[in-house]
């Protein structure tokens, strides 16, 4: 009889600790999504809005993303064989954007493929290098566009590998 009342009292014990424990993963999960909430107020100690106010425009975003990545060898100062594979996508405005993309795809993927292939290794490493990718990759495909009378938000690098 003294075992089985021990053994219920372990039980109890037992259940009564989980219970505690889950009660406080739930505070701590409570509190910390409040102390992050919290932390939408610029730097003037203002709130702001996760809500775009009135005065505050919302600009639809169509994407492009190209279907295979780009691959290719590139520039290394110690001789070996090295390559870059990235995989982006075109940002802009509206379809117009996406329709210009998918219409003069052969000549954006030729011009990507050879500003992809003129960069060297150790730039790239960098952040900064990427991002002046980046910023070159735009470049090229705007200027493919301004044919179509339309112009890129952005390109967003979606992937990237050196080797």
């Amino acid at each position: 009889m003294a075992e089985e009342e021990g053994g219920k009292n372990k039980k109890l014990l037992l259940i009564g600790g989980l219970v505690v424990g889950l009660a406080i993963i739930a505070a701590l999960a409570v509190g910390g999504t409040l102390f992050f909430l919290d932390r939408s107020s610029d730097e003037n100690g203002e709130r702001r809005s996760l809500m775009p106010s009135s005065s505050q425009q919302i600009r639809s975003a169509y994407y492009h993303a190209f279907e295979e990545p780009f691959v290719v060898p590139l520039m290394s100062s110690d001789r070996r064989q090295r390559f870059m594979q990235v995989s982006l996508a075109v940002r802009g405005e509206n379809q117009a954007v996406t329709t210009a993309v998918e219409r003069h795809l052969p000549l954006i993927k030729n011009n990507l493929n050879l500003l992809f292939s003129r960069q060297d290794y150790q730039t790239l490493q960098t952040p900064e290098g990427k991002i002046q990718l980046q910023m070159a990759a735009a470049e090229a495909i705007q200027a493919v566009l301004e044919r179509e009378n339309v112009r890129i938000d952005e390109v967003l690098i979606m992937d990237f590998v050196l080797q």
